[in-house]
């Protein structure tokens, strides 16, 4: 009796490389004429996430006292709805420059690490130096970012300019051991301090600021690289042909490793610096967009900007909601629903070995 399998192991289902191949030509059709309804309705999505967040919160008031504003209610609402949008898109185009330039599905600023590496590094700098001004917190995040980010390659054993050996798992097993230093790191230095406990317990779970303190540089260097990342798009899905094709295109495949790391790592810093480490969503977000986008790395960049920035809103609403009078803070919201999705992700990803008997 002999036994083969019927599949591949692990044979994966996602698309490890940008495809370098017109939306409209790569076996999933989709138009033109599809995209944009596809962007309008999440960009309509969005704005009505805007809506519920500005309307509901911890606080229940009226639409009138709302709207007249007697008590700055509004004004901060909508500076945290900002906010939330902001650090949702920049995580989500993170983790899809991270997947595009790894070729590995799992590839996610909080999955690997280097959010947590750069909350250790604003927490570090917050203890020794506890008046910091909002620029130098943003500065020290994305060096610890980019630390945790040059580490996790190492660990990994990935060369990104070569193309991907086989690190489906090494990528995120190293990220999950970098991740729980750094994390452990940063809360020791919280409980340390009293008065750390009081400014950074809320900031490292996830909480969206509804006070504009230092978040203002963040916010400003999130705004300019969501813009200038969507001009690494085409660098990043000719280097998905391989580094020899790239260069012989005119596009150096080192250079656009640099630039995609250094946008990511200050993506990821700027995030950090607004809201703590938050996890999940660079993960899940643009497994969507890609889904959506049918293989065009730029329309999935384009998806991906609502799709972040509205799952955030959506994750910060329930929060203030579901606990009156007090709140649930966005990461841990993100984090509980985030983890069941990752399961269904993991589950088409990595699709198990079937066997059976002839």
């Amino acid at each position: 009796m002999a036994v083969r399998p019927l599949a591949a192991p692990c044979e994966c289902e996602y698309p490890l490389r940008a495809s370098v191949m017109p939306a409209e030509t790569n076996g999933n059709v989709m138009s033109r004429a599809s995209f944009a309804i596809s962007l309008v309705l999440l960009c309509l999505v969005l704005c009505l996430s805007a809506a519920l967040s500005l309307r509901f919160g911890a606080a229940p008031v009226t639409l009138d006292a709302l709207f007249n504003d007697t008590i700055g209610l509004l004004e901060s609402r909508a500076f945290r709805t900002v906010c939330a949008i902001c650090v949702g898109a920049a995580l989500a185009i993170s983790g899809l420059m991270l997947q595009a330039l790894t070729g590995n599905p799992l590839a996610d600023p909080g999955i690997t690490g280097i959010n947590a590496g750069a909350a250790l590094a604003a927490i570090a700098l917050a203890y020794f130096t506890p008046f910091s001004s909002g620029m130098a917190i943003l500065l020290a995040a994305s060096v610890g970012a980019g630390l945790a980010g040059y580490t996790l390659w190492h660990l990994a054993g990935t060369d990104p300019v070569a193309g991907v050996g086989g690190i489906a798992l090494r990528l995120p097993l190293a990220g999950l051991a970098i991740e729980t230093l750094c994390l452990a790191l940063a809360a020791t230095l919280i409980l340390a301090d009293a008065e750390m406990q009081a400014r950074y317990l809320r900031w490292i779970s996830g909480a969206i600021p509804a006070v504009a303190r230092t978040e203002i540089a963040p916010l400003a260097v999130i705004s300019v690289l969501l813009v200038a990342g969507y001009f690494t798009c085409e660098r990043l899905e000719l280097l998905s042909l391989g580094a020899e094709q790239s260069d012989s295109l005119g596009r150096n495949p080192n250079r656009t490793v640099a630039l995609v790391l250094a946008c990511v790592t200050m993506l990821s810093g700027a995030s950090v610096a607004i809201a703590g480490p938050l996890a999940f969503l660079g993960l899940l977000v643009p497994f969507v967009a890609r889904s959506l986008a049918a293989g065009s790395l730029r329309r999935a960049y384009l998806l991906a900007l609502p799709l972040g920035g509205c799952a955030l809103v959506l994750a910060d609403t329930i929060g203030r909601v579901i606990a009156r009078p007090g709140e649930v803070h966005a990461g841990i919201i993100a984090a509980l629903l985030g983890g069941p999705a990752l399961i269904m992700v993991l589950r088409r990803v990595l699709r198990p070995t079937r066997w059976r008997a002839e």
